[in-house]
């Protein structure tokens, strides 16, 4: 989380307004009380089938909505969409305009590719 930090420190000082970082599952909730002032969009990544243009685009959309607020994108890499779920089911529940259907199985396919198949859902 220090790492995280020190980087939006320096970006602030150079006027940026935004960040992508990686991290894995069980840091969310660091990550959620570390950056708590800041937006923050999570996503995740599976390595190899993880389609990310659609999560830049809505983060980019995001983004261009207050240019003035930072925002940062945390690209949470799993091995399963499973272990994203558990790492959001150890979560405390907090306002709901900060959550979205992380159970929404279709929602979330869109951003993968079939392992059999190249073309995202």
């Amino acid at each position: 989380m220090n790492a995280i930090l020190d980087a939006l420190a320096s970006q602030q000082r150079q006027g940026e307004t935004s960040l992508i970082v990686r991290l894995e599952p069980d840091l969310i909730q660091d990550a959620m009380n570390a950056l708590g002032d800041y937006r923050k969009l999570f996503a995740p990544v599976i390595p190899g089938l993880t389609d990310t243009e659609p999560i830049y685009a809505i983060y980019e959309r995001m983004r261009q909505a207050d240019l003035t607020q930072q925002t940062i994108l945390l690209f949470v890499e799993c091995q399963t969409m499973g272990e994203f779920r558990e790492a959001l089911g150890r979560l405390p529940i907090r306002k709901s305009s900060e959550w979205r259907s992380f159970d929404n199985v279709d929602y979330w396919e869109r951003y993968f590719r079939s392992v059999n198949d190249s073309k995202v859902f």
